[in-house]
């Protein structure tokens, strides 16, 4: 662990920022390349796989059948209402968590590619971002597909739930490019996050609805919490058909310039040293 640490001290210029600035256009640029990549990843997760993809409808539907019926019934929710929230809550967590947790391992995983080839090492960012939105493209589909069974959907909250959309995928961004280089050079983090987001679970309304920790004096739990938020933007309009509440959207707002400043920060002081370091 001396080395991480060592490089840390190193001096840097403003050469070094001109240069990362200029690989992240050019990764955006390449969206070709990182979009193909980020889909390949997700045809070989399911090579061979008889239903492929639909695992993950699968799997999200036993988690909701059974913690939704559950829980509902402990709470006293009504589950026309409750199954919704609890599936927008758990996909929305789900992509949420791998832009921290999978992250770690986003320059690891791609080592071959970045001895290999001259990309700018940005590519395998947006490459994670492809791969873990797969899961949640489908968790919002059989959201859909339930609100539609249920009679609950709303087409006006699926159109204002874009805004929340676009921001929590800038979050997302910033989450993954902060732990592929932190993950990089400290190979333990992504373990440690992981141990780390089993207890933000708990504490971010998604099993437990706001509303019964509300009741109980316990707004803090999630009014504070970023990721109560990023889910929010996205949940409450989808669900009420409404925008959600705007201390949401300047807490997002807010949160979202911190994580692009320490984003900047850190792959700004490690670009240079991922090679050495996989």
């Amino acid at each position: 662990m001396g080395k991480p640490v060592q490089f840390m001290k190193h001096s840097y210029s403003s050469a070094d920022k001109s240069r990362l600035l200029r690989d992240v256009i050019r990764s955006l640029l390449l969206h070709r390349v990182w979009f193909f990549i980020g889909m390949q990843d997700v045809k070989r997760r399911y090579r061979r796989s008889f239903i492929g993809p639909l695992w993950i409808l699968l799997n999200l539907g036993m988690y909701v059948g059974a913690i939704g019926f559950v829980y509902g019934v402990m709470f006293g929710q009504d589950l026309k209402a409750f199954l919704p929230y609890l599936m927008l809550g758990f996909v929305t967590w789900g992509v949420i968590s791998a832009s921290v947790v999978d992250a770690g391992t986003v320059f690891v995983s791609a080592e071959g590619y970045i001895k290999q080839f001259s990309y700018p090492k940005q590519i395998y960012i947006f490459r994670a971002v492809v791969s873990a939105s797969t899961n949640f493209a489908m968790g919002l589909l059989a959201v859909a597909v339930m609100q539609i069974f249920i009679g609950t959907i709303q087409i006006s909250g699926w159109i204002l739930a874009v805004p929340g959309l676009v921001l929590l995928y800038i979050a997302l961004l910033g989450h993954t490019a902060i732990f592929a280089y932190l993950g990089t050079a400290f190979r333990d983090l992504p373990h440690a996050l992981a141990g780390v987001l089993q207890v933000v679970f708990y504490l971010t309304p998604i099993v437990v609805p706001a509303s019964i920790l509300k009741t109980h004096g316990l707004e803090f739990v999630y009014l504070l919490n970023p990721i109560y938020h990023l889910i929010e933007v996205v949940r409450n309009p989808i669900l009420t058909g409404g925008l959600a509440p705007l201390s949401s959207y300047s807490f997002v707002f807010g949160y979202i310039l911190v994580v692009y400043c320490v984003a900047w920060y850190v792959a700004w002081r490690l670009d240079k040293k991922v090679v050495f370091l996989l």
